[in-house]
């Protein structure tokens, strides 16, 4: 979890990595990789991986884990297979147009899905760890917020009306052969109120079942098998945005298991003064330009030490504010970590960190 463009989702297949090089049963359920990692993971759409599958990824030392990038509009086909009535009323809502647009434009929708997923993967007890990589801090609190929700949804008086009525809740409601019914088929191309009845009673089942899962999520979330990561930049702005959402996550009962301050500059030393430097520089670019490229040097340097010592505090401040939690740095790396061999290595690093 964090901010957007901190790393999240590398972290989190390094964490991944590094858990199931130490023998558990690891899956990694992320959200919209890079093309780079997409590809490293083994979840490239271009080289005919499909999204929403479990793709095993086989690591350097025989290390294997499984990946999965979200697809909403699957999982919601999966739900609706597995806990309709009846194969055919499945086949009802999976062809009906309303259900189709609600799966793919509902508000929170990607939220609902990724709470729908990770129940299904506890539920079924393969794995000994689930990574979950977040959207950004705003995303992720969402996904915090999708049980409460869902359990609002269905808790609705209206919305437990609707769920299973049909046709004769529609009459119930003053819509049943009148003026205005026929107004709406007539809009609908003569199929709109038809194929509402039967979203509105097929789906009412569907919805019990986010329900349960919603619900079970919740406690799941509070548990004691569940934990936080948190990844952040070192940056003012984006540590104090980690911070935020750590304050809100423990007010829901959530743990922290870590925070990774990440793409962080080394600790580096004053330059040598421009008399010093000039010799140097001047071989390499010239006696003309000498002058120019020395004060162009002192600037970026000083701009990669004030990053440097930016970080440091930023790293002993996080550190006091929650000193049970362990804080890892991360050094920056150009371009960032594609390939399994760096993941396994950054994994590594995180857990010599935090233990």
């Amino acid at each position: 979890m964090g901010p957007g463009g901190v790393g999240k989702t590398t972290v989190a297949a390094a964490l991944g990595l590094a858990a199931a090089q130490r023998g558990r049963r690891v899956i990694v359920v992320t959200i919209d990789p890079s093309k780079r990692l997409a590809q490293a993971l083994g979840l490239d759409p271009a080289a005919g991986h499909e999204s929403g599958s479990i793709v095993p990824v086989h690591g350097p030392g025989g290390v294997r884990l499984d990946c999965l990038m979200l697809d909403t509009q699957r999982v919601f086909d999966e739900i609706v297979r597995v806990y309709s009535r009846d194969a055919d009323a499945a086949a009802r809502m999976l062809g009906n147009p309303i259900y189709r647009a609600t799966a793919q434009h509902l508000g929170g929708a990607l939220e609902y899905a990724a709470t729908a997923r990770v129940h299904m993967l506890h539920a079924e007890g393969r794995y000994d760890l689930i990574v979950l990589d977040t959207p950004p801090t705003a995303n992720a609190l969402d996904f915090l917020e999708a049980p409460a929700r869902i359990q609002e949804l269905v808790g609705n008086p209206a919305a437990r009306f609707l769920a299973g009525t049909g046709r004769i809740g529609l009459k119930l409601i003053g819509l049943g052969g009148g003026v205005l019914l026929k107004t709406f088929e007539a809009m609908g191309g003569g199929s709109f109120i038809a194929e509402l009845g039967v979203f509105l009673k097929e789906f009412g089942s569907v919805l019990g079942e986010f329900r349960r899962r919603a619900g079970d999520l919740a406690e799941l979330l509070a548990s004691s098998e569940t934990g936080a990561v948190l990844t952040t930049a070192a940056t003012d702005f984006s540590a104090r945005e980690a911070e935020a959402f750590i304050d809100v996550i423990v007010e829901r009962g959530m743990r922290v298991d870590g925070i990774v301050l990440n793409r962080v500059l080394p600790t580096l030393a004053p330059l040598p003064p421009p008399p010093v430097l000039r010799p140097a520089v001047a071989a390499q670019v010239g006696e003309d330009a000498a002058d120019a490229a020395v004060q162009a040097l002192g600037s970026a340097y000083l701009g990669a030490r004030m990053q440097s010592e930016r970080a440091h505090r930023i790293w002993l401040h996080l550190r006091d504010r929650y000193p049970t939690v362990p804080v890892a740095l991360l050094a920056r790396r150009d371009p960032p970590p594609s390939e399994l061999e760096e993941l396994v290595v950054m994994g590594a690093q995180l857990l010599e960190q935090s233990a």
